[in-house]
């Protein structure tokens, strides 16, 4: 069996990303995922498309309903295939996402459950997002998360 490192460290930056999203909603640091932006595009659903840090920043602290500093949310991140192209700089991943939410008052209830359908790029400085792509399978009570009528924009049906 022959190991691929290059292939190896790819999948794990990548997955890092994935997480790094993640993370920083879950622990209010809305603009740690903003940044994750700074040189792609995030499709909270196939009419929005948000693009750059300062964009998807504005959109995240517009928008997210927080709780003492955090939304409260736990996205659990599934099922990830990454498939690393030839030229070994850019990617695809998808991968199955459920978002629990627990917030003062509230019982926890699942939020939101769909797909990720990402595409990454490799530039001088790593890997980074180029695109992500929401697809949701089914939307609970968004109303204590996101303020608005963005509250029921999350995804597209797959």
């Amino acid at each position: 069996m022959s190991y691929d490192l290059d292939r190896l460290e790819a999948e794990d930056a990548i997955t890092r990303l994935i997480f790094a999203y993640c993370t920083g909603i879950d622990t209010g640091r809305l603009d740690d995922t903003a940044r994750l932006f700074s040189n792609g595009t995030w499709y909270l659903n196939e009419d929005t498309p948000i693009s750059g840090f300062d964009a998807v920043s504005s959109f995240l602290n517009d928008n997210v309903i927080l709780y003492d500093g955090v939304p409260g949310t736990r996205h659990t991140v599934s099922n990830i295939v990454i498939d690393l192209d030839d030229d070994r700089r850019t990617a695809r991943a998808r991968s199955y996402v459920i978002v629990f939410q627990t917030v003062p008052g509230n019982p926890p209830h699942i939020m939101f459950q769909g797909a990720y359908a990402d595409i990454f790029a490799r530039g001088d400085d790593g890997w980074h997002f180029h695109e992500r792509r929401i697809h949701a399978d089914g939307t609970g009570d968004m109303t204590l998360h996101l303020k608005g009528a963005d509250a029921q924009a999350v995804g597209t049906t797959a």
